[in-house]
């Protein structure tokens, strides 16, 4: 009877040792994964820089540095009235697919309020001197892309259109064909880099300016329209993060 009870008792033991290994392996799984999302989560801006550009305007912008040597920098534009903050989940996803990342205040907006002109509404439109103060600041060895929001969209094109060789692919959020004077149509002709366009099918302010430029790129070109009312950075979504982080991964070269 006793050798019957140890026995069975025996048992018992084994099969609660068994669901306690099994339970602390599901709290392994768990942890792990935990981690891994506090990692994304805590994915950031390197810290603020700042910068001058040829003109007087002291840049301000959001620094995002992955870990290792950097596959290539994008260089981020924000649209009328927006800021460099504007971009943070975008940045956040070039940055942990191993792409360095500058998120400018443009000249006359946000922090880069130092320099010999208007600020706020009245903000220069013309910023390429700010894209050409950034690349230098960066001193990139690698490719670079620009991406940006309305009129920093324009901006980006027409400097892309500028110096093709240095700029190998842009993304267009909201471009517009004729922003106050920032003709994209010419520029689109001129480059032969890649262009993503992203835009939004109720978008009143870009209208059809996007499907204009889409048509007059020159070089490898791609539209994606959103059902959507909403213009430049409002049309960024985990999903678009995504994509465009997709087509810089493939056309950063």
């Amino acid at each position: 009877m006793k050798i019957g009870n140890l026995t069975g008792r025996t048992g018992d033991l084994g099969r609660a040792a068994a669901r306690c290994l099994a339970a602390l392996a599901a709290i392994a799984i768990v942890t792990m994964a935990l981690c891994a999302c506090a990692v994304r989560r805590t994915s950031k801006a390197t810290g603020p820089v700042s910068f001058k550009t040829n003109d007087g305007w002291t840049i301000v912008g959001d620094l995002y540095t992955p870990a290792g040597k950097p596959k290539g920098v994008v260089i981020l534009l924000h649209q009328r009235g927006g800021a460099a903050g504007n971009w943070s989940s975008l940045c956040q996803a070039l940055q942990e697919a191993g792409i360095e990342a500058l998120a400018i205040d443009q000249r006359g907006a946000g922090r880069s309020t130092e320099g010999p002109g208007p600020l706020g509404t009245d903000a220069p439109w013309v910023t390429t001197g700010d894209i050409t103060a950034a690349i230098a600041y960066l001193k990139p060895s690698g490719p670079i892309g620009l991406c940006g929001a309305s009129y920093g969209a324009n901006n980006a094109l027409i400097y892309a259109a500028s110096h093709p060789k240095k700029i190998a692919t842009v993304a267009l959020f909201s471009p517009g064909a004729d922003y106050h004077g920032l003709l994209a149509l010419p520029a689109a002709r001129a480059y032969r880099g890649s262009v993503l366009i992203v835009h939004g099918s109720g978008d009143s302010i870009a209208g059809d300016g996007p499907a204009q430029i889409d048509r007059a790129a020159a070089g490898k070109h791609k539209l994606t329209v959103i059902d959507s009312a909403g213009h430049g950075t409002d049309l960024l979504s985990p999903e678009i993060d995504k994509q465009t982080v997709s087509w810089f991964v493939q056309t950063l070269r």
